[in-house]
């Protein structure tokens, strides 16, 4: 066997490629022939060295176990597949700042505090492939930019769900959550009603629009105050004023309802399709009140033949329109049985509750003050949203009180005929019923995501002060969720991962790292050997590339790679 070079002139230069050549006897043709046994590409003077020396049969260079060094890890695979991702998307050339991509793929992969990014940034391999020097005070720097930013990545990134062909914006996705402070001054910080259950601290609103598929494109972070329907009419405004948006259906939750938001977003011809409280569900016309109430635990799975079957969890009738609104009453059996024991279990345990509550007072010995303990009782139903179904008065015994009560069986009635009900309002004329409950229970989604922010990517509890900072750390967040759902939906494409999610998928690809090694001044890097599933998650994610030698060797420092 021998070297054979092949150089190839073009108008840009000179190509020199080198092939391992064999020579064997042609029994047919009787002469000698050459067989290529491999391609090599193009190869560096030391590795030409190196293949003619033992072709040659002369004594490469070899080292003892005790020359070898093992001088670091690094986290590799996936940290290496994430910038794919950030390239993919094209943020490289939108944000000059390499340090916001570091801080996204930390917190899509292992969500530090910003001051210890920096050391997590040294344990990856995303020093020689950013070619970034990372510390805190750069990255609080970097925070303070990402503000004046943010309007710029979202009209990006809505560019990018059309052009890489991921997604379109015929639902839009729109809620609001709430992330807490452990402290904070910032005039953002605000107590309000916490969807975390966290109402002892302050927090922010985010206001998140997603597409069908979960992609974020557009994110505010408001006052922690602030009401869910106010934040509807300047959404509209940014679809418009950002995006450029003409035609959408905007699917939102009954938190955002009102006349006024539903006349914005007609005014600016956008479709709805959102949900109705329970209170607006008694007030339209053709509710089969008598069917409803004559549904209980026993019954419920003939009952639901009233309605239309959608699928399992959804049955539905659709009721009369009115001032061009449709409304679709829905049925969920699942929900029905769920709701009905859950407020028979209520009942019964504030029953227990208020008898403990009595045998308490009949033993005390110091006198009772009837108005403290009348909002006591007060603050307690209320707490158990039961207010409506209790009465109660205060009996006056001795020094103390008895509490007569009563449980208000027309009220728990009322409340149980619309067990599992849900009802559906649309100004869309032409969808269909079932389209319209798809498009309502697409909104699952835009809860992903937020179950995405807080569990995985570490919104909350926020630890910043500064309101720039406070913002940019919500960014930064959106922005590994976008990371995050990319991978998940790239992957999930493909057979046999369909159920795979984005944690999973990282589970795979942790293990595999860079190791440097050192021997008689030579430093090589060398790659565990990756797993079947490392190298088909690889090719759907990037390419096989990342896991072949040239471009791992491409990774040492120049001054110390391999001679």
């Amino acid at each position: 066997m021998f070297l054979r070079e092949t150089v190839i002139k073009k108008a840009s230069g000179e190509y020199r490629y080198w092939r391992l050549v064999k020579t064997y006897w042609d029994k047919v043709k009787k002469k000698v022939r050459h067989k290529t046994i491999k391609q090599l590409g193009r190869l560096k003077p030391n590795e030409i060295a190196f293949f003619k020396d033992s072709l040659a049969g002369k004594a490469g260079k070899r080292f003892s176990w005790a020359e070898l060094t093992c001088k670091k890890s690094f986290e590799y695979l996936a940290v290496a597949i994430l910038h794919r991702i950030w390239k993919y998307w094209g943020l490289d050339a939108l944000m000059e700042d390499k340090t916001i991509e570091a801080l996204t793929i930390n917190r899509s992969l292992s969500p530090e505090s910003d001051y210890q990014v920096s050391r997590w940034y040294e344990e990856t391999i995303l020093p020689r492939i950013l070619n970034l020097n990372l510390n805190p005070t750069k990255i609080y720097r970097t925070l303070d930019t990402i503000p004046a930013l943010t309007s710029k990545i979202q009209q990006h990134l809505y560019a990018k769900i059309n052009s890489l062909g991921l997604d379109d914006y015929e639902l839009v996705f729109y809620d609001i959550t709430s992330s807490y402070f452990q402290q904070s001054n910032s005039d953002l910080a605000r107590y309000g009603l916490s969807r975390d259950h966290r109402g002892d601290k302050k927090q922010i609103l985010l206001a998140l629009a997603v597409t069908k598929k979960g992609f974020p494109f557009y994110w505010q972070v408001l006052e922690g105050n602030t009401a869910d329907t106010k934040t509807v009419q300047e959404f509209v405004d940014e679809l418009k004023r950002l995006f450029n948006i003409k035609h959408a259906c905007l699917v939102m939750d009954k938190g955002m309802v009102s006349i006024t938001n539903i006349e914005k977003i007609q005014t600016e011809n956008f479709n709805y399709c959102v949900t109705l409280r329970r209170n607006s569900i008694a007030k339209l016309k053709g509710v089969p009140w008598n069917y409803l109430r004559s549904i209980n635990e026993n019954n419920v799975e003939n009952k639901k033949d009233y309605f239309i079957r959608h699928s399992k969890r959804a049955y539905y009738k659709e009721l009369p329109s009115c001032e061009n609104k449709r409304y679709i009453l829905c049925f969920n059996p699942e929900k029905f049985l769920t709701e009905r024991l859950c407020r028979l279990d209520k009942i019964a345990s504030i029953v227990k509750y208020l008898d403990q509550k009595n045998q308490q007072l009949s033993k005390a010995l110091g006198r009772r003050h009837r108005e403290l303990l009348r909002e006591e009782l007060t603050r307690y139903l209320e707490k158990r949203s039961a207010s409506n179904l209790f009465s109660f008065r205060l009996i006056a015994k001795e020094k103390t009180f008895r509490i007569s009560y009563k449980v208000l069986k027309k009220a728990v009635a009322d409340a149980a005929r619309l067990d599992g009900v849900y009802c559906l309002m649309t100004n869309l004329k032409t969808a269909s019923p079932k389209e319209l409950i798809d498009a309502y229970r697409g909104r699952m989604e835009i809860e992903r995501s937020f179950h995405q922010l807080k569990s995985f990517c570490e919104i909350r509890p926020i630890y910043h002060h500064n309101e720039d900072r406070i913002k940019a750390h919500v960014t930064v967040c959106v922005l590994a969720y976008l990371l995050n759902n990319t991978v998940k939906h790239l992957v999930r494409q493909k057979k046999d991962f369909e159920e795979l999610t984005a944690q999973s998928i990282y589970n795979y690809l942790k293990s595999c790292k860079l190791v440097e090694l050192s021997a008689s001044g030579e430093q090589r890097l060398k790659l565990t050997v990756p797993t079947d599933e490392q190298i088909q998650l690889t090719k759907i994610l990037a390419d096989k590339s990342l896991l072949e030698e040239e471009g791992i060797q491409q990774l040492l420092p120049a001054s110390t790679g391999a001679k």
